[in-house]
């Protein structure tokens, strides 16, 4: 009598199945998945090796950890099937994980690509993100190639399951890709297996996968196997203590895959920091002067008087129809002011610490060129029919400047071929009361610069990977219902009432020859406080934000009520005082 199949068994027959399946269907043959990896649709990887040995510990010698998105499991059951496993990877990567383990095997741990591809996409706003591993019972080169057109860095090799041919066969097709796997072992046969083929990350699995029983001693047993080896030795399963992962590292262990743990944990970054004895990496945001950005600066003279005040960005406006503008000669003389060191240029920062989000990143590096007596120039543009891409890459090479900011609804995806940080103005999102009151009252309409939903609206302030920085119109409140009221020299429109009331649609910019007119009202405080202090990537971090009110000077205790880092003035030649404003706002 033949025994039962073991669970490994089933799984690599359902799996193998599976493949069959996917490879006879159009769009996911074999053929297909090759064309689409031909044209450089699959992500970018990072190199999988050097991304495991950096983790937040102070020590050279610390764990690194391989955090893992598992919904349920054959011993275990469902663990947590309704985890959004993009926010659960944005907590890892922001926790400090150097690896994220996606299991994608459908029927026993109910995973999919589709979970990796989402956990992918949620960590690109991330300059330095974890690595993603393809957690897969893999028996075929068709799922290896799945996996890097889906977003994988590296792929697990269970060496239980093949034998040697199709395991060198399968590490070598990875390689090809660019994926150096992470071959899993459960005995020191496995482990004689994994070296012959110059592994170098070698998982050994606590949990026998043929009965799922965990022995946690099955590490410690191949330890010594590996010493003076240039492997990198990783303990997976069964991880659930600070003594585990202490045991581990004094015995020369350097990473730990964890799963089940986290899943369950209430606090998972707290939960992280005490299992791998790491410093606490969320965000603390120290109290720091505002930035000033004085936009609209014609000539070099009005440039060097506002620098001496305190202004660290200049705007230079490029739309003719819009107040203060300037041609490209004009803009080369207010450079030649304040000549650009040849070797800088503002790429991105160092961060003190690892998988740093976004928009932080950014901030970093801004800040850290905003000092001294040499502002950084920023080239405003718009919708104006003379403003093509060209047209922009024009003027940054001519004026050499630092940094763009889009004022209009301009192409998003822009930016990916601008070679400086864009700002990109949005209007300020609603607060939960103007939303629930869905009616606020301005008192001029806003001119020009039309806001576009998808583009430049509220919702998209912190859609990371475009615009570098956010200017939030605190004058212009996106998604709300505004009343028109006309000031004194306008024209009624006629009779409106909040239910037939229009969105804010446009963004208060001054035109040319438009004279003074009534103080913008700010409307967008409230909502904008509550965007920054929900934080970055949905986690601790606060929002980092620039905000606006055109020429109307937004009061000190406003801007740091806001949260903001910076602000955004415009000039106004018919009044004085400006200079005095930003020394305020700089004391």
């Amino acid at each position: 009598m033949s025994k039962p199949p073991t669970i490994l068994q089933k799984i690599y027959a359902q799996r193998a199945q599976d493949v069959e399946v996917a490879k006879k269907t159009p769009g996911t043959t074999p053929e297909d998945i090759a064309q689409l990896l031909s044209v450089h649709l699959a992500p970018p990887l990072i190199p999988f090796v050097g991304r495991l040995k950096k983790n937040p510990s102070d020590a050279t010698s610390g764990m690194s950890l391989m955090a893992e998105i598992k919904r349920a499991s054959p011993s275990k059951g469902n663990i947590s099937l309704t985890t959004p496993v993009a926010e659960q990877a944005l907590t890892y990567a922001l926790a400090g994980a150097s690896v994220i383990s996606v299991l994608t095997e459908p029927h026993w741990f109910k995973g999919s690509l589709h979970d990796m591809l989402m956990v992918r996409q949620s960590l690109s706003g991330i300059p330095d993100r974890p690595a993603i591993l393809r957690k897969e019972f893999i028996l075929d080169e068709y799922q290896i190639a799945e996996a890097r057109l889906y977003g994988a860095d590296t792929v697990l090799l269970i060496v239980a399951m093949m034998n040697d041919e199709l395991l060198a066969r399968l590490y070598n097709y990875a390689q090809s890709l660019g994926m150096e796997p992470l071959v899993e072992v459960n005995s020191a046969d496995e482990m004689r297996r994994a070296l012959s083929i110059g592994a170098k990350v070698i998982g050994v699995n606590n949990r026998n996968l043929h009965d799922f029983n965990v022995d946690m001693g099955t590490t410690s047993r191949l330890v010594d196997m590996v010493k003076d080896r240039d492997v990198i030795l990783c303990a997976l399963s069964g991880i659930s203590t600070p003594q585990d992962v202490r045991t581990y590292k004094d015995q020369g262990v350097k990473a730990v895959l964890v799963g089940e743990s986290l899943m369950r944990a209430k606090d998972t970054a707290a939960f992280i920091r005490e299992l791998l004895d790491w410093p606490d990496v969320s965000r603390v945001e120290a109290q720091r002067t505002p930035i000033v950005k004085a936009t609209g600066v014609i000539n070099p003279s009005q440039a060097q008087s506002l620098v001496g005040a305190g202004a660290s960005m200049l705007g230079l406006v490029f739309d003719p129809t819009l107040a203060n503008s300037i041609i490209l000669d004009d803009a080369k003389a207010i450079r030649k002011v304040f000549p650009k060191p040849t070797i800088d240029s503002i790429l991105p920062a160092s961060p003190e610490q690892t998988n740093v989000p976004w928009f932080h990143s950014n901030l970093s590096t801004i800040l850290s060129k905003c000092s001294g007596q040499q502002p950084l120039l920023v080239g405003h543009f718009t919708t104006h029919p003379s403003h093509t891409l060209a047209f922009i890459l024009e003027a940054i090479v001519g004026a050499s400047l630092d940094l763009v900011q889009f004022d209009g609804a301009l192409p998003a995806e822009w930016a990916h071929f601008i070679p400086v940080p864009v700002i990109r103005r949005f209007a300020s999102p609603a607060s939960a009361a103007d939303k629930a009151a869905n009616a606020i009252v301005h008192d001029s309409p806003a001119t020009t610069a039309t806001i576009v939903l998808g583009i430049n609206d509220a919702s998209q302030i912190n859609r990371h990977g475009l615009h570098s920085f956010a200017l939030i119109d605190l004058t212009v409140c996106n998604g709300s219902t505004s009343v028109y009221v006309p000031s004194n020299n306008e024209p009624s429109p006629g009779h409106q009432t909040i239910s037939d009331a229009i969105p804010d649609a446009v963004f208060n910019v001054s035109l040319k020859g438009q004279g003074v007119g009534a103080k913008a009202s700010l409307k967008g405080v409230a909502g904008t406080k509550e965007l920054v202090f929900a934080g970055e990537s949905g986690g601790k971090w606060p929002m980092p934000i620039l905000i606006t009110a055109g020429r109307e000077k937004i009061r000190a205790d406003v801007v740091k009520e806001t949260g903001a880092w910076g602000v955004d003035i415009e000039v106004d030649p018919s009044e004085s005082g400006l200079e005095d404003y930003i020394q305020s706002l700089r004391a």
